[in-house]
């Protein structure tokens, strides 16, 4: 019912609309939309003088950016696990947004565990290696990720996200698939912009979503300001072409991409890559919905066990075993979906006023010096406030306890290993952790400690990292990874972005920012902002890089798992406000400010890769597209479940060949789906009526015959939930490669199962 409430109000003001776009053509003598084959330099010249305050140029676009889903890192950085399978494509969603005569902007979401920087220098690269360098550079092009764990990774250059993970290594082709789909989307955005104008809302998404840390965030001391240890807010902004045409959404709300649990194998956008899908269905056309994220560090989208809230959050199907756990980022997206919906049918206040960004890179490790003034009475007793700095990056023992999320570790109670401070003889005295506190399988780690500790020399760091217990000093450990020494763990040049389009701003920083931290945030800037007419501040975390985890100060001494991977140090929430400040007096006086050092480019240095990126897929074998367990002849159109297991290839393979633009051979490469679910019409043709982007299919991949053997299993489902009555069929679509020795050759095949009927 929300839905169809919410779609009663999607009518735009189109009488408004045909008469503001005459008048602007008739200025101009066109149109400034682009077809997709339009180069940038042909672009028409427009002046600020063309257009009203409220008017804006507005493009969008989506592009597919699914990786590897097969032999692949998950997204819980699991070691050991591998993603198996398909079950929702995922995609880079851009909006270009341009004042005639003024700023230009890319706002780009990407479904995607992480943002890396490597992704973010390897899109910028692009863009100038195919002319559009003039167009967006660094500074102008923002890009986040949804923070979605049912994403592969194997894509940054930095060696804690590679090394530490399910697949160890770099993937060269998962990376450019991402690259180049986020720049495509990019591209086609500008070349799609038309006149627009540009509507702000905002909305409480109530009782949708939990605070993961609570006992951390009780260590505020202003929580008693707030009624909720949660921001459930919603911000959207409606674009709308001055013609009547709508043109899509982006909206901010923080929430882990943790729908589908550390047991999940197959490549998903989770609950906001469903949002997404969901409103870009009911709209249809080239409307493109972008969910991004917000204050996201400690905010689950599960719900705590009624019996103990440190025990795992439990996900929808826990709480309704009749439901499939591939259902679980359906449950939790449609409640984004359907208040997106809702504040898109309100419209919203109209946006006017120029585009302005400033961006600056920040040297982390360098222990920045920050001033007292944006600590204020947020320290403790044992601080020493009138020195504070950033620390050199290390990631802490607190994060040995895992989190209610699935975290592949689990060694102690959240907020058990901590360094303590005590007060003896008139002073603070802090006393460290030790590890051989810890029991059972964990009691190892105590054994190993004194040694790897020497070796580390984690001792040095201690007393900048205070309550944290020094684990890994990831910001210089670099030097004992004998692989590759020049390679950082982590990145350590970090950068943050202050982009205003009219009245809404956006603070966009690679940290996975716990809420408080977004509020006080806010709290900074917000008098420095209002100067230039901006009343609506947004925090983007996830932001053209990704350094882990950022708490208060009160959080960090509290040490859970966020604040162990809080790596920067006690002072780093202080210290972002300090730049972020910053960066906007920078913004509002409108001077450029020091863009800091540049981070290094890595590329050429990724000397570690996967076994599949360095080798590729070698040989497929068998019987391809037979079916080996077929599907059953009826089915209840309600709610059952259809699975059909063919001999099959690996899916990597299609990958490879669109990659290398060889895969319109066989395949148009704009329309292939690895699966179709198609139902039998009257006059007996097929029809799709489902393919591998929809989140009721799903495609899962096994070896068999041992890790050597050429042959493949390829299993389909579908969720059959309310499926109009009829006959239906499952196709498989496959590409196989067979080595000859001394060539490959390529076949492609179709596998079709029996008939079957849904009533």
């Amino acid at each position: 019912m929300m839905l169809l409430s919410a779609l009663a109000l999607l009518a735009g003001c189109n009488d408004r609309g045909k008469s503001d776009q005459a008048s602007v053509l008739s200025a101009i003598g066109g149109s400034p939309k682009l077809d997709s084959t339009s180069v940038p330099n042909q672009r028409m010249s427009l002046t600020s003088a063309t257009y009203a305050p409220d008017i804006f140029l507005v493009g969008a676009a989506k592009s597919d950016i699914t990786g590897p889903f097969v032999q692949s890192s998950t997204g819980y950085n699991n070691p050991g696990s591998e993603m198996h399978g398909l079950a929702m494509r995922l995609y880079s969603r851009a909006f270009v947004i341009e004042k005639a005569g003024g700023g230009r902007v890319a706002i780009v979401t990407a479904d995607m565990l992480h943002m890396y920087q490597s992704v973010k220098i390897g899109v910028i690269k692009k863009l100038q290696a195919d002319g559009y360098g003039s167009l967006f550079q660094t500074e102008n092009v923002l890009i986040s990720a949804t923070h979605d764990h049912s994403a592969p990774s194997n894509i940054s250059w930095y060696t804690l996200f590679n090394a530490f993970n399910g697949v160890m290594g770099f993937d060269k082709v998962h990376y450019a698939i991402v690259v180049n789909g986020i720049t495509e989307s990019i591209k086609n955005a500008y070349n799609n912009e038309k006149p627009a104008r540009i509507r702000v809302s905002s909305g409480t998404l109530a009782n949708t979503i939990t605070n993961r840390s609570s006992g951390a965030y009780d260590w505020n001391f202003d929580k008693a300001k707030f009624s909720k240890n949660v921001d459930d807010t919603m911000t959207l902004l409606r674009f709308d072409g001055i013609d009547g045409s709508e043109i899509g959404l982006l909206n901010w709300f923080g929430v882990h991409g943790t729908s589908l649990g550390i047991t999940n194998s197959r490549v998903h956008g989770d609950n906001k890559g469903f949002a997404a899908y969901e409103i870009e269905r009911l709209k249809g056309g080239n409307f493109v919905a972008a969910f991004a994220q917000g204050t996201v560090g400690d905010i689950s989208p599960n719900t705590p066990d009624p019996s103990d809230i440190t025990k795992p959050f439990l996900r929808p199907n826990d709480l309704d075993p009749t439901l499939d756990a591939m259902e679980n980022p359906i449950v939790h997206g449609r409640l984004q979906a359907d208040k997106a919906l809702e504040l898109y049918g309100t419209g919203g206040s109209t946006i006017s006023g120029n585009i302005i960004y400033r961006h600056s890179h920040v040297l982390w490790n360098d222990k920045i010096p920050v001033n007292a003034s944006y600590i204020g009475q947020y320290s403790m007793p044992w601080d020493q406030a009138a020195s504070a700095t950033t620390c050199v990056a290390t990631v802490g023992g607190g994060f040995l306890a895992g989190d209610v999320e699935g975290a592949p570790v689990a060694f102690a109670k959240q907020g058990d290993i901590r360094n303590n401070y005590v007060f003896q003889n008139g002073q603070w005295v802090r006393q460290n952790y030790n590890l051989t506190n810890l029991s059972g399988t964990a009691s190892f780690l105590g054994v190993l400690w004194p040694l790897a500790q020497t070796v580390l020399g984690s001792n040095q760091y201690q007393d900048c990292d205070q309550e944290k217990f020094t684990l890994l000093p990831v910001g210089e450990v670099d030097r004992f990874w004998f692989p590759n020494p020049q390679v950082p763990f982590v990145p350590v040049v970090l950068p943050l972005q202050v982009v205003t389009v009219g009245g809404v701003g956006i603070l966009a920083a690679p940290f996975e920012l716990s809420t408080m931290v977004g509020r006080r945030l806010r709290d900074r800037v917000s008098a420095t902002l209002a100067s230039v007419g901006v009343s609506t501040i947004l925090v983007a975390s996830m932001a053209n890089t990704y350094a882990q985890y950022l708490v208060t100060r009160e959080e960090y001494s509290a040490q859970h798992f966020e604040g162990g991977f809080t790596v920067y140090g006690p002072w780093a929430s202080a210290a972002l406000q300090q730049e972020f400040d910053r960066i906007t007096k920078n913004l509002v006086s409108g001077t450029v400010g020091d863009p800091g050092p540049n981070p290094p480019d890595l590329s050429n240095q990724q000397f570690i890769q996967t076994w599949l990126s360095q080798n590729g897929v070698v040989n497929d074998g068998g019987n391809f597209g037979s079916v080996l367990t077929d599907a059953l002849a009826n089915y209840n159109r309600a709610k059952d479940k259809v699975s059909v297991r063919f001999q099959g290839a690996h899916p990597r393979v299609v990958q490879d060949k669109k990659l290398d633009g060889t895969l319109g051979s066989y395949y148009d490469p704009d329309k292939y789906t690895y699966l179709e679910v198609q139902q039998k019409d009257p006059s007996g043709r097929w029809t799709r009526v489902a393919d591998d982007g929809d989140p009721y299919t799903s495609l899962d991949w096994l070896r068999t015959g041992g890790d050597l053997s050429p042959t493949s299993e390829v299993t389909i489902t579908w969720l059959i939930r309310n499926a109009a009555s009829g006959t239906y069929r499952i196709v498989y679509n496959g590409l196989a490669k067979q080595f000859w020795g001394i060539f490959w050759t390529y076949q492609k095949f179709t596998g079709t199962s029996r008939e079957f009927q849904v009533q």
